[in-house]
């Protein structure tokens, strides 16, 4: 019985010091692994960050120059709104006044007497 402790310690205790070291390496290696993907992932979350930060940039620059486009459409209807109705009012002004000079009697002679000049230049001319 002696014999066969001798030969289990024999067995066992090789293994057993086997099985630790192997152990503390697999920590370590695992440990070192773990460092350098969180190295990485750290990298990696920087550039996405810098990439964020670029992208939202871009955004706000696309942004304030739409508004500024907008802005110029906007001015734009505004002056075209402002010169038509500019217009409109001349018309109207012009319309006004033509009619009120139409009524009055010596506006009518003045035309007439016009258009008898005319059809008498003409109608000598034949």
């Amino acid at each position: 019985m002696v014999e066969f402790l001798k030969t289990l310690a024999i067995a066992c205790i090789p293994a057993i010091i086997t099985g630790i070291v192997t152990y503390i390496v697999a920590r370590k290696n695992a440990a070192s692994q773990i460092s350098i993907i969180k190295e990485q992932n750290k990298h990696d979350l920087e550039k996405l960050m810098e990439q964020h930060k670029i992208d939202i940039d871009s955004l706000g620059k696309q942004h304030q120059q739409e508004l500024e486009k907008m802005e110029l459409e906007h001015k734009h209807k505004l002056e075209l709104i402002a010169k038509e109705s500019e217009n409109n009012l001349s018309q109207n002004l012009m319309t006004g006044l033509v009619g009120e000079i139409m009524k009055m009697p010596e506006a009518k002679a003045e035309i007439a007497k016009g258009i008898r000049q005319s059809s008498n230049k003409k109608g000598g001319k034949r």
